[in-house]
């Protein structure tokens, strides 16, 4: 007696495209801020609409990396933790990520 089972193939073919997708996503990243926080990230988690007016509305300016780096981490995070679900920029940058990466993988 013998049984048939149907659906390898399909299994192998899911399979290879998530290792694809993997490959894709390890190592380091560099993802622009509207891609890493898109409106609907935004929309959802804080106070506005897109991640350029979460900047926007902050008492900083800034125009380069080398400016946001320059910004206090407590202070920054006290802004966070007042117009977002998030107690820091830390734990708003780790949510995004891994809807990032759910994202890329096509979950």
């Amino acid at each position: 007696m013998s049984v048939q089972i149907e659906g390898f193939e399909e299994l192998a073919d899911s399979l290879d495209d998530l290792q694809q997708h993997l490959e894709g996503v390890s190592g380091e990243n560099e993802i622009p801020m509207d891609e890493l926080f898109p409106d609907s990230f935004m929309r959802t988690h804080t106070d506005f609409d897109s991640v350029d007016e979460l900047f926007d509305s902050s008492p900083w300016e800034f125009d380069t990396k080398e400016d946001f780096k320059q910004i206090p981490e407590s202070e920054f995070d006290d802004y966070i933790d007042a117009h977002t679900g998030f107690s820091s920029w830390e734990a708003m940058l780790t949510a995004a990520a891994r809807e990032w990466i759910t994202r890329q993988l096509d979950f």
